[in-house]
């Protein structure tokens, strides 16, 4: 029974994934090996709990949830008695392997280690652990993890199902909805749409085509909209009518789409020109203009749970949950 999570990493996933366990209950160990780093964690901790009691979505003050939270620079402390442990730290195989090495070596068999990386491949990770590499899996949440509900679950070649079935189970615990991918991908499920869009925002501002306000508008006032509760397929089932997909694909628009798909981006990595634009475009992008990151993060937050709550709270009730 898991009781007690280490954190390692306290930086934006690492304090997101701290806030969520500290709310459901669990004791919470907190490592990073800065300790100038450690206090923005806690300050991030605070600040999340306490738009989480303005919006309701916890009912007691930050202080009765901070109670759960034990923070080290040591990870030897950060580790003891630890139940399950989820790594948050730079997005760096030599890196990650280095921290998986050492855990695989001081931990117990029966402890998960899991990962928060957003595309790294736990095959290589599990490279480094050379006692129970069956027990490594990847957890990917979405940013911020205490607001968004997606984890994906994503196996190496050594992982065992007993790990896979533990993980699910513990992710289902905290009320996340879990993805569990039958084989491993680079950058997994939810980036790899991600960013087959963002690919093409770049090449359109790139272009000239667009604006990035006038390419996010696009996307909040129409397809976001949409997407905030049904994906591209049953977006499309619709989209053909009484035929559904098959006619969508057959006859409506996603055969006629064969005519100017040829010319989407197509390019591996974005262009300087177009990183640089929408660098320079963002700075002048009215929504943010004159507002500090931790306003934009807290505005983002609030309308996150407005929309969580119509569209998941929703689905909870009708499943009796």
């Amino acid at each position: 029974m898991i009781k007690r999570v280490s954190v390692i990493g306290a930086g934006l996933i690492g304090s997101g994934w701290a806030t969520l366990l500290a709310t459901k209950g669990y004791e919470v160990s907190l490592y990073t090996d800065k300790k100038e780093t450690l206090d923005r964690g806690v300050a991030k901790i605070k600040s999340y709990l306490e738009v989480m009691k303005n919006m309701g979505l916890v009912d007691k003050d930050p202080d009765y949830y901070m109670k759960n939270l034990h923070t080290t620079v040591n990870m030897d402390e950060a580790i003891e008695g630890t139940d399950f442990v989820i790594e948050a730290i730079i997005e760096d195989y030599d890196t990650k392997k280095k921290v998986f090495s050492y855990l695989d070596e001081k931990l117990d068999k029966n402890v998960i280690l899991s990962s928060s990386t957003s595309g790294l491949l736990m095959t290589e990770i599990q490279k480094a652990m050379k006692r129970y590499p069956e027990r490594g899996v990847i957890a990917h949440p979405w940013n911020p993890p205490h607001l968004l509900p997606l984890v994906e679950i994503v196996p190496g070649e050594k992982t065992s199902q007993e790990t896979l079935n533990e993980t699910k189970d513990f992710m289902e615990k905290l009320d996340r909805v879990v993805v569990v991918l039958k084989k491993e991908v680079p950058g997994f499920l939810g980036n790899r749409l991600a960013f087959a869009l963002f690919r093409e925002a770049v090449y359109l501002v790139d272009e000239g085509i667009a604006t990035v306000e006038d390419i996010d508008k696009v996307m909040t006032a129409a397809i976001g909209l949409r997407w905030a509760f049904m994906g591209p397929f049953l977006t499309y089932h619709l989209g053909g009518g009484e035929g559904g997909l098959e006619y969508f694909f057959n006859r409506g628009f996603g055969y006629g789409a064969n005519e100017w798909m040829y010319s989407l981006a197509k390019y591996d990595k974005f262009p300087y020109t177009g990183v640089v634009r929408a660098v320079q475009q963002m700075k002048e992008y009215s929504t943010i203009r004159g507002k500090s990151f931790q306003e934009l993060s807290k505005w983002r937050d609030e309308k996150l749970f407005q929309i969580y709550k119509i569209v998941w709270g929703d689905k909870k009730q009708n499943n009796g949950q």
